[in-house]
């Protein structure tokens, strides 16, 4: 088959979906599909064909991109909207299948391709909920018109593909609920680098991060409002007499000067704050720290599941999932793996499961949760299979 994979990123820089966007194409080419790429250039010095893909017969057309201020959401919406527009007169009329990456404006994209492409086996994927997430997060409400304007798009898209990829059971349940057709929506996880699991991993690279001396707690990613990052720094408030625990945040986002004052003021010492890391230092990280903790927002598993959550089972260390107990996921994650899992807006909880952890009741069942569900192979082949169907 011929296959358009129109994304809505670049690999001209990195970013938390490259690895799994790679990954698909390679099974598709694998598989004896051609694929041409639809992406954006925003700027960066990486190769718009990843050298993983270079060995294939891969095409790519890279659209010029200018990203709005993360902060500005009308600005942003209509930046996606002005690249549908100018992808347009590359969406030829003779490709067989199409696969859209997650994005906002999922109504548009797919009424592009369904008015070029009628005939054409459409995929899309959902790796996070639009517009409800904004809704849990407080960012808008869901009698508001502009709700339920968004909404109607995004269900507009998901009614006309042939089929809708998502990454959590829960998420699953918010599609459905939202009147996607059962039978139209597959599960896949999301999966980290590699097959194998992460062991006798070298932490030189970050050692001048930890001490040994310490029990490290760490958050890595995106400093946003769902990541709801502020449950650590409420935990850490509430441990600073545990002076042999120490808080690390590492990343960036709009939100983080936010935590950065509100742990100085509430005169936090054992924390630091680090700027984001590179994509290759995340198994150090995560195998470097004593915990890993994953937050999220009240009820925001319900559209959404951190994409580092298979890099973090594949390292083996203790995970304490801040998401909820009615997650399906982390239900099934706390029974398989022996995860903790706490409620997204008790850092007393979190407390807790961290003094627990360190008093040494801890699973070791991570990696087999990661093998049993995260595998890049088998799991990127469940896409191209699915793309292809």
């Amino acid at each position: 088959m011929k296959v358009l994979f129109w994304m809505f990123i670049g690999f001209d820089q990195h970013a938390t979906s490259e690895h799994l966007l790679s990954a698909v194409i390679e099974q598709l080419c694998e598989a004896g599909h051609s694929v041409h790429i639809i992406q954006k250039n925003t700027g960066g010095n990486l190769p718009s064909i990843p050298e993983r893909l270079a060995k294939y017969e891969v095409t790519t057309d890279v659209i010029p991109y200018q990203a709005a201020d993360k902060g500005n959401f009308i600005a942003r919406y209509l930046t996606e909207l002005k690249y549908i527009d100018a992808c347009k007169k590359f969406i030829t009329s003779d490709y067989d299948a199409v696969f859209i990456q997650s994005n906002n404006v999922a109504g548009f994209a797919v009424r592009t391709i369904r008015r070029k492409l009628p005939k054409a086996i459409l995929t899309f994927n959902v790796q996070d909920i639009f517009p409800y997430n904004l809704t849990f997060s407080g960012g808008l409400k869901k009698s508001s018109l502009v709700f339920k304007i968004l909404a109607a798009e995004q269900r507009y898209g998901y009614k006309h593909s042939d089929h809708v990829i998502t990454i959590s059971e829960d998420m699953k349940d918010t599609l459905i609920a939202d009147g996607v057709k059962e039978d139209k929506v597959e599960v896949v996880y999301n999966w980290s680098y590699q097959d194998e699991l992460y062991e006798n991993v070298g932490l030189s690279s970050v050692a001048h991060m930890f001490s040994t001396d310490y029990f490290n707690v760490v958050y890595a990613g995106n400093i946003g409002v769902m990541q709801n990052v502020d449950i650590l720094i409420e935990a850490a408030n509430l441990m600073k007499a545990e002076k042999d625990v120490w808080f690390h945040i590492i990343g960036n986002g709009v939100y983080k000067d936010k935590l950065e004052a509100r742990a100085k003021e509430y005169g936090i010492t054992n924390i630091s704050f680090w700027p984001m890391q590179p994509p290759e230092l995340a198994p150090m990280i995560y195998s470097a720290a004593d915990i890993n903790v994953i937050p999220l927002v009240k009820d925001v598993y319900r559209t959404a599941l951190p994409s580092k959550t298979a890099t973090c089972l594949a390292c083996q260390r203790p995970i304490i999932f801040a998401i909820g107990k009615q997650s399906k996921f982390g239900q099934k994650v706390m029974k398989e793996a022996g995860c903790p899992v706490v409620e997204a807006d008790s850092a007393e909880e979190l407390v807790e499961a961290i003094l627990k952890v360190k008093r040494g009741e801890k699973s070791n069942k991570a990696g087999e949760f990661f093998l049993k569900y995260c595998g890049i192979t088998e799991n990127s082949r469940n896409y191209a299979e699915i793309i292809t169907r």
